[in-house]
């Protein structure tokens, strides 16, 4: 399929041309008086030298690499210079390289980009396509918070897709796409040209698209020509691959005419300080979000982009492969912690009040609190909607006086309104240690909340 993506721009991307000041950079070895770049006399910077944990004694010791200011070798002063938009002339090709390596699109016509961080990629792809007030996009109907919140000020109207335990109902976004004039009469919004959705791990449920899943949503995409936005942090977190089972294909492996807009990001698999990441979409998007990143961000930090390749060219020096070991590494230690947690959940968490997954990927899982234990007190005079915000309040509070932290459902939900209270659990962060002390104040959290309102114990 031939498609012309210019026509999916928005009034702003149309507008965005090559910065001038960063064209002076494509005359090469030249004396330049035209371009005000510092002079690397001025880098007080000459050497940078990192430890880093080594493959070679299965990331338990560490060992050194240094990086020196000189002729021969300049990526320490392309690292303290003003970069292209693109990034860094040795982060950039490696990005590339990744996405051939693992995802593998079946299109010619494609490219990455360096960005700070997946949700600088976002704002940006957002700005790329959407213009206020008018685009419309579609995302689960429980979804990562920074993107509600980027998509509040842009003023771009989020519509919630249904959710099962295997992400996103194909059957919710072709009913919405095929009956969009009916669902949503005399309305100013123009049909939704988007679908936003992480397909791994997904926050906050923590659910994974399974292959059949994935073809569906791509092919309901093709037939209603839209846009997808996949946010993929914890692609390589699929944890169940230690079981034997192969990882999932990416949507843009499925891709074979450019309508998948990937992000990648360091931030879960390397550190999240970087402010990272890098995205993959077709040429016209790539070429629009270039001239984006030279007059605003210029590229995500040098001096990481410097530090993350020459983590990864350390770990694979002599055929190492040491970078797909530390993401073996990653997943044998996230596949020991869910299981830890689980385990506590349990051991302590009430049945009778509240339920939860058992994600095969990523870093979270979903509680569900059973509403049908739930009634609304008869001495409270509340709609259900009043007394659903209520009781997750409440829950939440009464957790944090306990000294545990869990992330409210509402927090992720597209519909404020929805008939529903949750909590998303990580497994994460926590020491070890602790997941007992903290599933055991859960509990008591909820039978402690259920007597409050009931006056019984559970």
């Amino acid at each position: 399929m031939t498609i012309d993506w210019e026509n999916y721009l928005s009034d702003e991307a149309k507008l965005r041309e090559p910065s001038v000041m960063k064209m002076m950079g494509r005359f090469g070895k030249i004396i330049s008086l035209g371009a005000g770049l510092p002079h690397p006399d001025c880098f007080p910077i000459k050497n940078i030298s990192i430890d880093s944990l080594s493959p070679n004694s299965n990331f338990i010791k560490t060992e050194s690499n240094s990086v020196h200011m000189d002729d021969k070798d300049e990526k320490l002063y392309e690292a303290l210079q003003y970069t292209s938009g693109r990034g860094t002339s040795y982060l950039d090709p490696w990005c590339h390289d990744h996405i051939e390596k693992y995802h593998k699109p079946k299109y010619n016509d494609w490219d990455s980009l360096l960005s700070a961080g997946a949700t600088q990629s976002l704002e940006s792809v957002l700005r790329l396509l959407c213009n206020s007030n008018e685009d419309t996009i579609l995302s689960e109907e429980l979804t990562y918070p920074a993107f509600l919140e980027t998509c509040k000020p842009l003023r771009i109207k989020v519509i919630p897709i249904k959710v099962d335990s295997d992400g996103a109902c194909p059957s919710s976004i072709d009913y919405i796409l095929s009956n969009w004039n009916e669902l949503y009469p005399n309305n100013s919004l123009k049909k939704p040209k988007l679908f936003y959705t992480m397909p791994v791990g997904q926050n906050p449920l923590g659910s994974t698209m399974p292959l059949k899943r994935r073809e569906d949503i791509y092919k309901i995409c093709q037939k209603h020509n839209i846009i997808i936005i996949e946010d993929d942090p914890y692609y390589h977190l699929q944890l169940d691959c230690l079981n034997g089972s192969d990882p999932l294909p990416s949507l843009l492996n499925f891709d074979n005419d450019g309508r998948v807009i990937r992000f990648d990001s360091f931030s879960k698999i390397l550190m999240p300080g970087s402010r990272c990441s890098f995205i993959t979409a077709n040429k016209v998007f790539i070429e629009k979000l270039t001239r984006h990143n030279e007059v605003n961000i210029h590229s995500s930090a040098a001096p990481s982009q410097l530090i993350l390749h020459e983590l990864i060219k350390n770990w694979d020096s002599n055929g190492n492969d040491g970078f797909e070991k530390w993401l073996n590494y990653l997943k044998i230690h996230y596949f020991k912690r869910r299981k830890l947690l689980n385990d506590e959940f349990e051991k302590y968490l009430p049945k009778k009040l509240c339920c939860w997954n058992f994600p095969n990927s990523g870093m979270f899982l979903w509680i569900d609190i059973i509403m049908s234990q739930w009634p609304i007190p008869s001495n409270l005079k509340l709609t259900h909607i009043e007394w659903v915000k209520l009781l997750e309040d409440t829950i939440f509070d009464t957790n944090v006086e306990k000294g545990v932290l869990l992330a409210k459902g509402h927090w992720f939900m597209v519909d404020s309104e929805l008939d529903r209270i949750g909590f998303r659990a990580t497994f994460a962060f926590a020491d070890e240690i602790e997941f007992s002390g903290a599933s055991e104040r859960f509990a008591d959290s909820l039978n402690s909340v259920y007597e409050k309102f009931y006056g019984v114990k559970p």
